[in-house]
This record gives C-alpha cells, sequence and structure tokens, in this order.
C-alpha cells in the first residue's frame, strides 16, 4: 500500500492558481445559525406520532443535529425531514406538513431509544443506520438541505426537523425531547 496525499475541495480550491472562491456548496465560511426547539411528550403517543421542534430554510446547509430527551417510560423516535406546514413561509401548498418523500423519514437518526433520559448528544449522521444512502452523510454535508435530501430543485420555502414516534410507543411520556440545529444559511 502507497502513502495517500488527498485535498478536499475547499483545499483544492484555496490552492488553485487563480484561487478559485469556495461556493456555499462547496465549504465556504458562511454565518453559522443555531436554532432550538422542543416539546413535552404526550403519555401513550403511538408510533406515527410526530413532534415538530425546528424549521430551517430550504437552502440551509446543516452542520449539526444535537438532540436530547428526558425519559419516556418507553419509546423509539427517528429524526426526520418534513416540508414547513405553514401557509405563509413560502413552502408550496401541495407540500405543507409532508415527509419529503423517499429520503426525509429518518433523514438524521432512526430509532433513538427515549426509554431512559438520553444525553445531548450528536445526531448529524446516524440516518438510515449513520451512513445510509439516506442518511445525511459527510458527502452531503456541504449542500443545501434540499440538495442533500435528493430533491431536484430547491423547493423554496422551509424544511421541519421532526421527532417521529417510530418502531415502539411513548408509554409513560410528560418528558421534554429537543434538538438544537447549527446551520449555514
Amino acid at each position: 500500500m502507497g502513502t495517500s496525499h488527498l485535498k478536499s475541495t475547499a483545499i483544492t480550491n484555496a490552492d488553485a492558481s487563480p484561487v478559485v472562491a469556495n461556493s456555499a456548496g462547496a465549504g465556504a465560511p458562511g454565518r453559522l445559525h443555531s436554532i432550538s426547539g422542543f416539546v413535552t411528550a404526550v403519555a401513550s403517543d403511538a408510533a406515527g406520532s410526530t413532534y415538530q421542534l425546528v424549521r430551517v430554510p430550504s437552502t440551509a446547509i446543516v452542520k449539526q443535529v444535537l438532540f436530547a430527551s428526558e425519559a419516556q417510560g418507553a419509546g423509539k423516535v427517528q429524526l426526520s425531514v418534513y416540508y414547513s406546514d405553514s401557509t405563509t413561509d413560502g413552502t408550496q401548498a401541495a407540500n405543507q406538513g409532508l415527509v419529503v418523500p423517499t429520503t426525509g423519514a429518518g433523514f438524521f437518526s432512526d430509532d433513538i431509544d427515549c426509554t431512559s433520559a438520553v444525553a445531548q448528544a450528536d445526531y448529524t449522521s446516524n440516518g438510515t443506520s449513520g451512513t445510509g444512502a439516506n442518511g445525511y452523510t459527510l458527502d452531503k454535508r456541504n449542500k443545501h438541505l434540499w440538495d442533500a435530501l435528493g430533491l431536484t430543485s430547491d423547493p423554496g420555502g422551509f424544511f421541519d426537523i421532526v421527532a417521529v414516534v417510530h418502531t415502539t410507543a411513548i408509554t409513560t411520556g410528560t418528558g421534554k425531547l429537543g434538538v438544537c440545529v447549527h446551520f449555514v444559511a
């Protein structure tokens, strides 16, 4: 085996003569935004229940998703991406409130067990078993969220990061769960 010396696109562009400016889609610097939100789970919430946690623009470049939960007695959630359900933020009426088709379910994480308390941790790329084609893998980290989700064009408007009660229902509930999302806009 030989020794490799590899460069990211951002470094390759910086080394070019003349220097190639990195666009937002190639790891360029940008203003980092942070948004957080939480909900209090309801006792006996069945699989399919949704908790809308935060809303980001479709053009956000998500850098980190942190999740935490108080003990819920039982229950597993996945961190999914839905179209905003707002009628005033530019989200197309036909998409409002729907999971982004094909890739949105479990995009950031699958089956986080909330039986016991979940300390705040990074769930940025745990979707679809962490490295699956639909998850938020490394090759998608410098893309606008709409592009990372595999959409062919920017639908405009906003996306919601949603905790979806997945394979195991919430039993006791009444505990808070939430996310903090860092993104470049």
